[in-house]
């Protein structure tokens, strides 16, 4: 067997989803080594990245813009709001669906259980 050309590729991640594929091919003359071709190819490949590198992580810090989160959500704590979302039930199914978070949390139950009573109250009148 007598191999005439050597490829090399690889595929380096440049971060932010982006992706370069560097890759050489290498003619062998009789009696090169192969081995020795695929060598000087990965070296050869590994160098153009690295010098390249820096050249992509300019543009790629060029175009982040800094991102500011403003918040969307109510100012009031979970617990505030939780509370507003019990007393707003009109029933004992609704009033069901925030059994489970007030459980935990001793100012939830207590609000929890006065509706729940309000409700019970509601039905023996």
């Amino acid at each position: 067997m007598h191999i005439e050309k050597v490829n090399y590729q690889k595929t380096f991640n440049l971060g932010n989803y982006t992706y370069e594929k560097i890759g050489v091919e290498v003619c062998l003359h009789n009696g090169e080594s192969a081995d020795k071709a695929l060598d000087i190819a990965k070296g050869l490949v590994e160098e153009y990245h690295k010098k390249n590198l820096d050249r992509h992580s300019i543009v790629i810090d060029a175009e982040i813009e800094p991102i500011v989160i403003e918040p969307r959500q109510n100012p009031k704590s979970l617990t505030e709001r939780t509370k507003e979302f019990i007393e707003i039930c009109k029933t004992k199914e609704e009033l069901k669906a925030w059994e489970l978070m007030s459980k935990n949390n001793t100012e939830l139950l207590e609000c929890y259980n006065n509706k729940l009573k309000s409700f019970n109250n509601a039905t023996n009148e």
